[in-house]
């Protein structure tokens, strides 16, 4: 049995000291991209090799872990199609290799290459949120820092990204002011953007809502020159909510009531309707009364 276990180690040593061609898979690493250049998509990560060497260096080839490095500076450029010639690099693969091992063919040549440009611009950030006060309470404002951030990738995902929105933010029963921090959310569709910041800090000010009404005149648009025409009511109510903080910040002159004679002519209506042309943006919940205004052409 021991004359069987030495006979087919010495021919197991003597066929690993003969020289043999293999295709081996390395493993296969980047580097050298160029500074104005981003993967679109991550290129494949192994390579075939034809190699020569001893059944020795072959075996320990297979045995541990293998890899080598192409470099990106060397890519080419067809039309819009990136690609790189690992057959080039023949040479610097060559010396990757271990001692005794030959470099004979590079199987997988053309790699091909899903490259943008690089592109950095400053987008706002847009507050998300799902916020539900207490009775008689409301939002005074938001301050949101940073209130824009850097955004960066490849030119032609970055060119349609106008904001940045954060993560949606619910909160219950507010009735005072809240401090909170919250993640920005950039879209999956978009995995190769980075931003310059992950999160934002938010200032949600609250108020105690109170309401407000003014009586206010109407004035009525695209009435033709030659046209004589009387309106009733001539002024109307406009009611709204707004916090303390703000209440004598508004004024009549924060309101602008407007009827279009030419609008209400071209739908068939038989009356005006009063809309805002100017409305205050520290009030909520505003209406008009009444929504319809009566009219008489004299002749």
């Amino acid at each position: 049995m021991s004359f069987l276990a030495a006979s087919f180690l010495m021919w197991f040593l003597i066929n690993l000291s003969k020289e043999y061609k293999t295709e081996v898979i390395f493993d296969l690493d980047y580097e050298n991209l160029p500074q104005e250049k981003v993967f679109r998509e991550t290129p494949t990560n192994q390579i075939r090799l034809l190699i020569k060497g001893n059944g020795f260096k072959l075996f320990s080839t297979n045995l541990f872990s293998k890899k080598v490095k192409l470099s990106l500076d060397k890519y080419k450029r067809k039309k819009r199609k990136y690609y790189l010639l690992a057959d080039e690099q023949s040479s610097e693969i060559q010396g990757q290799l271990k001692s005794g091992l030959e470099l004979l063919d590079v199987l997988d040549d053309t790699i091909h290459l899903n490259l943008g440009t690089f592109r950095t611009k400053k987008v706002p950030v847009t507050f998300t949120n799902t916020i539900k006060f207490k009775t008689g309470y409301g939002l005074s404002n938001v301050e949101i820092k940073p209130d824009s951030v850097l955004i960066s990738g490849p030119e032609d995902e970055i060119d349609v990204i106008n904001n940045i929105a954060t993560t949606n933010v619910e909160l219950s029963e507010v009735s005072e002011d809240v401090d909170i921090k919250i993640d920005l959310n950039i879209s999956e569709g978009f995995k190769n953007i980075k931003l310059s910041d992950s999160e934002i800090q938010a200032h949600i000010f609250t108020d105690k809502y109170t309401e407000g009404t003014f009586e206010l005149p109407i004035n009525i648009i695209n009435i033709p020159s030659k046209l004589d025409l009387k309106v009733y009511p001539k002024k109307v109510t406009v009611t709204y909510k707004v916090g303390l903080k703000n209440y004598s910040k508004i004024t009549e002159d924060s309101f602008e009531i407007i009827c279009d004679y030419k609008s209400s002519v071209d739908k068939g209506l038989t009356y005006l309707v009063p809309k805002f042309k100017k409305k205050s943006n520290l009030v909520s919940s505003v209406r008009i009364s009444p929504q319809k205004i009566d009219f008489l052409i004299q002749k």
